[in-house]
């Protein structure tokens, strides 16, 4: 049995399942484990892959450190969602951290999480951490507290659903609010291939809005088989004008020393954007608001109906359509 992800509207990204771990339908959304043939465990939400054991590095890492380096010594931190643990992991690396608010709405995923992986049981009993179970949006307008950094760790939002809301100037305002004077903010920003990366544009377009120092940067995601985008704001710093020396200092200072994949000379790498996408970021997409003349398009498909398991999405048996499948040439054997 395979799983497959929509892409595009001719383009899907099939993965071998081993093992079918878990399907929940939790009150917000569908959560599905599964083992992969090449990724090992993954976690899907809605039908869209979140993390894998083998590639979450990736992800989690960008997301997290160049905006902790970014403050010369970051303290109090707030996440709004992160429910799988993992940036709330990448943080607590952190030696510098006094604190840790966490606000996820979903407490099924947080608890399943914990169940499942270590890493997730480890950071959310850490003494530091503070888990809240509500609206991030909510939660973030009302508290009294200020951030030294804000990350934004959700899934990529459907029109009207949960995370939505986390994507428009209004939210961006309240963040800007609660950051102190040298904070910064980051987020994942969806897909960062040139096809969709109209999504990505509006992103930035409404973070230019409330933000005066806002910088794209990209990593390549084996488990999403694309590019992947994400986003610093911030209104006295730029992380991308950092040098790798410095970086590679202050992750050895902050107890980092010691990270899979970023440190100085990847920090480089990912805020260099090409010249297709630079030109799209300035071209395309558009301020993001809670008015319904000024939202986005939908951002990722509509959850589909399951196929063959009840409570799974997004399968099919390849082998009833191996006589469909032909190869035309031998492999090239390239080693």
């Amino acid at each position: 049995m395979w799983k497959y992800v929509d892409v595009g509207d001719g383009e899907k990204i099939f993965h071998k399942i081993d093992e079918f771990v878990l399907s929940k339908k939790t009150k917000y959304q569908l959560l599905e484990i599964v083992k992969t043939r090449d990724f090992g465990t993954v976690l899907f939400l809605d039908g869209d892959p979140q993390s894998s054991e083998i590639d979450e590095h990736v992800f989690n890492e960008c997301l997290v450190h160049p905006s902790m380096v970014s403050n010369s010594k970051p303290k109090t931190i707030f996440i709004g969602g992160g429910g799988t643990g993992l940036t709330l992991r990448e943080v607590l690396r952190h030696n510098t951290v006094d604190r840790v608010d966490i606000v996820d709405i979903d407490k099924e995923v947080v608890d399943t999480c914990k169940k499942f992986y270590n890493y997730a049981a480890e950071s959310f009993s850490d003494s530091r951490t503070k888990l809240y179970h509500e609206d991030a949006r909510q939660f973030l307008s009302r508290t009294d507290s200020s951030y030294d950094c804000i990350f934004l760790d959700t899934t990529m939002p459907h029109h009207e659903d949960i995370a939505a809301p986390l994507y428009r100037k209004e939210f961006f305002e309240i963040v800007s609010q609660k950051l102190k004077p040298d904070g910064i903010f980051a987020t994942a920003a969806n897909s960062a291939d040139f096809r969709h990366a109209a999504r990505f544009a509006s992103v930035v377009k409404t973070l230019q809005d409330v933000f005066a120092f806002v910088t794209p940067y990209v990593a390549y995601a084996p488990l999403f088989g694309q590019d992947w985008a994400f986003v610093t704001a911030s209104n006295v710093s730029d992380p991308s004008k950092l040098r790798p020396n410095d970086i590679d200092k202050r992750l050895v200072a902050n107890g980092c020393g010691e990270l899979n994949f970023y440190d100085g000379i990847t920090h480089q790498k990912i805020f260099s954007l090409d010249k297709k996408l630079r030109s799209i970021l300035d071209e395309t997409g558009h301020v993001l608001t809670d008015s319904i003349q000024t939202r986005d398009e939908i951002f990722v498909p509509e959850l589909p109906e399951s196929y063959h398991f009840e409570n799974y999405v997004n399968l099919v048996d390849l082998t009833l359509h191996s006589n469909l499948i032909k190869v035309t040439n031998a492999p090239h054997k390239t080693f």
